[in-house]
């Protein structure tokens, strides 16, 4: 079969591999669509902090269930899924806690070991979410990155009454944005990207604010009567930002960070305990939030189309995810369709 295999940082090929096995357990999916994360381009780039190469790349996926060898499983040959990309080990205390997507050996597609930038994935069936027969798969490719932005909301416990200040406006961070105002918060959006303001602004209606910009701190006294957000979530994976975040929060407030960056996280003690601030990480997502996810695409909560800016078909893959890369930030979202 064809698959996009990164053979070394700045060296992707189209390349033929061997069809995936299908051990007891798993199933074979023919992948219709893959949205391509930033996570991708960080391989790509070379400073990936978990990826051994060569790799085929991609964990953002929809595609067509062909074979399963899983009697338990509800999910049949021809049904269109989802796919959740992280391989826990059931066995851990993280799993035990039904913490899995923090498993002390959890492995991830694309990342330690092959993901979906090809013809056919092989993966446990108990990672497959049966969609809709007529939902779009280059929408249904999004449900995993969306499904990050709906966990790292959840771990803030972001509620009606929240004011909730996101940092980065990246698809993680305005999936953060999205999820934070469905559950009732009055939200913001930061990056100092102007692109990426424009585009949460102009195209989902944010509030956007320059967090560089030298009245950034009086805006957030203003829009919070004094108060700072209750809420704040880092979705940059940038230390500089990591490093003030606990600054813009309000008293007894939720810090999350779902980005994730190589550096030591460096937390001002003294801003820390005076707002007997609670700080969250969020890695990855769950099946839970998958299934949330698809229930606000279905009943018209959120609308994953609007965050796709360019696609390609499976035959341009390499220069698409190429031109992408070199865009500087001006694809949103790609999607390669297969």
């Amino acid at each position: 079969m064809k698959a996009l295999v990164l053979q070394a940082p700045y060296q992707l090929e189209m390349c033929d591999v061997a069809e995936p096995e299908v051990p007891e357990g798993y199933a074979k999916v023919k992948l219709s669509a893959v949205s391509i994360c930033g996570s991708d381009y960080h391989a790509y780039r070379g400073n990936s902090l978990l990826l051994t190469y060569p790799r085929i790349i991609g964990h953002e996926l929809c595609g067509i269930v062909e074979e399963i060898k899983d009697g338990k499983s509800s999910v049949r040959p021809g049904d269109k899924v989802s796919i959740l990309p992280y391989i826990s080990c059931g066995k851990c205390h993280a799993c035990r806690k039904g913490r899995e997507n923090c498993c002390t050996s959890l492995k991830v597609l694309g990342v330690h070991v092959e993901g979906g930038l090809a013809e056919h994935v092989s993966v446990p069936a108990s990672l497959l979410l049966k969609l809709p027969d007529d939902m779009d798969s280059k929408i249904a490719a999004l449900i995993e990155p969306l499904s990050v932005s709906a966990h790292c909301v959840r771990r803030g416990n972001v509620g009606k009454d929240d004011r909730v200040l996101v940092l980065g406006a990246g698809p993680i961070g305005l999936g953060a944005a999205e999820f934070s105002r469905i559950a009732g918060a009055d939200v913001r959006i930061a990056d100092v990207n102007p692109v990426r303001r424009a585009f949460a602004s102009d195209v989902f209606g944010y509030i956007a604010l320059d967090p560089s910009a030298d009245d950034f701190d009086q805006t957030l006294r203003a829009w919070t009567h004094e108060e700072y957000p209750s809420i704040v979530i880092d979705s940059t994976g940038n230390k500089k930002s990591n490093d003030v975040a606990i600054n813009y929060l309000g008293a007894a407030g939720n810090l999350v960070f779902v980005g994730l960056q190589s550096d030591i996280l460096a937390i001002s003690d003294p801003a820390f305990h005076v707002r007997e601030a609670t700080v969250f990480a969020s890695r990855v997502a769950q099946m839970r939030d998958f299934e949330y996810v698809l229930e606000c695409i279905e009943t018209g909560k959120i609308h994953p189309e609007k965050m796709i800016t360019n696609t390609a078909g499976f035959d341009r893959a390499k220069e698409a995810f190429e031109e992408w890369f070199a865009s500087g930030g001006a694809v949103f979202k790609g999607v390669i369709e297969l």
